[in-house]
This record gives structure tokens, C-alpha cells and sequence, in this order.
């Protein structure tokens, strides 16, 4: 990472960023090109490792992917967007912003316990609550689960001394 000064390496801050937002965009190998996709997700730190969960039908390309190579690339962008504005020097714009990016391992979760918790984890980042799950529910939905391997976390904040402009979202 270029710039350290924006380095995030708090457990809670990262946990923080991860809780601003509910989209992931995983990227997996499709021959010689990636192949990106935005998700929904959950997530759980276990002895300082962070697992990621998203589902999906069970077949498709996604699922035929991660199948193929279990290599792949998290992107995740925190909620926190607005333009800081350079004035009349273009190039002194820029954003306020956090991200999480990493590699990690796919896998299937067989067991319909795995797959309930993976559920559970993921509709709670979604949703903050609690759901309980019938075992047809669980076997209609292929879950997968990502062991982050090694990932930076980065965050611009807001500065006094910057001019913040609304984001430019439509």
C-alpha cells in the first residue's frame, strides 16, 4: 500500500468499514480474464481470521468459478463517500472513503449446519436480525464461505480543512 498514512489496521475500525455497507465484489479467474461479481455478504472474524459468506442459486457461473480455481479477490467499499474538492486545480480532487481488498479461498459449505450459520451470518449483516432457517431452506441455496487469507484496509477521512462537496451520485 503507497499510502500508509491511510493504512487501517484497528480490528473494530475494519469491523466498521465492513459494517457501513452490504455489497462485496468478488473477483474469480475466468480463463486468462477475471470475472467480477457484486454480491451480497456476511462476514465473521475467528481468531483474528476474517471469513466472508455469499450465496446464490446453486448452479451458475459464479458457482462454476469458484469450482474451477478457489483463488479470489474481495473489494469492498465503505458508505462513506463525498467529493473533497481541489477548487480551480482538477487534480487536487478527491474522495473520503474506506475500502477492504484481500485474497482469499472459496468453498462450498456442505452441511446443512455449515450453510445455516453462513445464512445466519450474512442475513444479520444485512439485516441486524435473527432468522431461523428450515433445513429445505438451507438445501435451496448453495453457500460459500472465504478465508480471507491476507487483505489492507484503507481509509481517507475527512479533514477540517477540506472542502467537502455532496457525492455526485444520481
Amino acid at each position: 500500500m503507497r499510502r500508509q498514512d491511510r493504512k487501517v489496521t484497528d480490528i473494530e475500525e475494519i469491523k466498521g468499514i465492513l459494517n457501513s455497507t452490504r455489497i462485496i465484489h468478488l473477483g474469480m479467474m475466468d480463463g486468462d480474464y477475471p470475472y467480477v461479481v457484486p454480491l451480497h455478504f456476511g462476514f465473521e472474524f475467528i481468531d483474528k481470521v476474517l471469513y466472508i459468506y455469499v450465496h446464490g442459486h446453486h448452479e451458475g457461473k459464479k458457482f462454476d468459478l469458484i469450482k474451477a480455481n478457489p483463488h479470489v479477490f474481495i473489494e469492498i467499499d465503505g458508505s462513506d463517500e463525498a467529493l473533497v474538492s481541489g477548487g480551480d486545480i482538477p487534480c487536487a480532487y478527491s474522495s473520503v472513503y474506506s475500502s477492504v481488498m484481500g485474497r482469499g479461498n472459496a468453498s462450498y459449505l456442505d452441511t446443512v449446519d455449515e450453510k445455516a450459520h453462513g445464512l445466519q451470518v450474512l442475513m444479520n449483516h444485512q439485516t441486524n436480525r435473527e432468522f431461523t432457517f428450515t433445513e429445505a431452506m438451507v438445501n435451496s441455496v448453495g453457500v460459500v464461505r472465504i478465508k480471507v487469507l491476507d487483505y489492507t484496509a484503507k481509509r481517507r477521512r475527512q479533514l477540517e480543512e477540506d472542502i467537502i462537496m455532496p457525492s455526485l451520485t444520481k
